[in-house]
């Protein structure tokens, strides 16, 4: 019974994905406006929690053709969230939007005309540089509209490299071991959760957190 609900569930998701999404390619299917009508990100997103305890059993029973039309289905939908989701992060205005490191992301608040952004990394990744003093930068008027970087020209704040132990950041630079920045942000509490942690971190350096623009909180995961 299992094996015939994985393998349903199989041609669901595959057929369900192909449906939600518009022509990716001039070869690729086209979901109808019937198809499209009512349905939702989350109708997709639903659809792949629920099968998802049979994913894996689905990659090792699944055929060339079908894996590899999944993972282009899915690579598309990346490429069309991605710049979405950086859309969601608003900068402050007059300043850049600064990129998050791959491999890893940035908690960003917005204080007293002032956005603050730390870097973190996810595990196994470590910073180029040491960083356990630097726990953030800073964009606004007092910067003259540019990121305070270690980086020469560009917005980039951080990088994350393969690394088998964290040392360079400090304790709270670093997503949790059963996390990444995007597992992060997809679940409210979590995402709210590493914000709460860097408010209280500028609260601890004497930053009064009491002029917080609450609606420009928000954490970029690099890709």
């Amino acid at each position: 019974m299992l094996l015939r609900s994985c393998l349903l569930a199989r041609t669901l998701v595959i057929v369900g994905l192909a449906g939600l999404l518009k022509d990716f390619s001039k070869a690729g299917a086209s979901a109808s406006h019937s198809d499209c009508k009512g349905a939702s990100i989350a109708d997709v997103a639903e659809t792949l929690e629920k099968y998802s305890e049979c994913f894996h059993k689905m990659v090792t029973e699944g055929e060339k053709t079908s894996i590899n039309l999944l993972a282009w289905r899915l690579q598309e939908m990346l490429n069309l969230l991605r710049p979405l989701q950086e859309k969601l992060c608003k900068p402050l205005a007059l300043c850049p939007h600064p990129l998050a490191p791959r491999n890893g992301g940035l908690v960003c608040v917005t204080i007293d005309g002032l956005q603050y952004c730390k870097p973190m990394c996810n595990k196994g990744y470590d910073f180029q540089f040491l960083r356990k003093t630097r726990l953030y930068e800073t964009c606004g008027n007092t910067t003259g509209f540019a990121w305070t970087t270690q980086y020469i020209g560009g917005d980039e704040l951080a990088v994350c490299s393969p690394s088998e132990v964290a040392v360079s950041g400090a304790k709270s630079a670093y997503f949790p071991a059963n996390s990444t920045c995007q597992h992060t942000i997809a679940f409210a509490e979590a995402e709210k959760e590493q914000i709460n942690i860097f408010l209280q971190e500028l609260r601890e350096e004497g930053i009064d957190i009491g002029r917080q623009d609450h609606k420009a909180d928000c954490i970029m995961c690099g890709y």
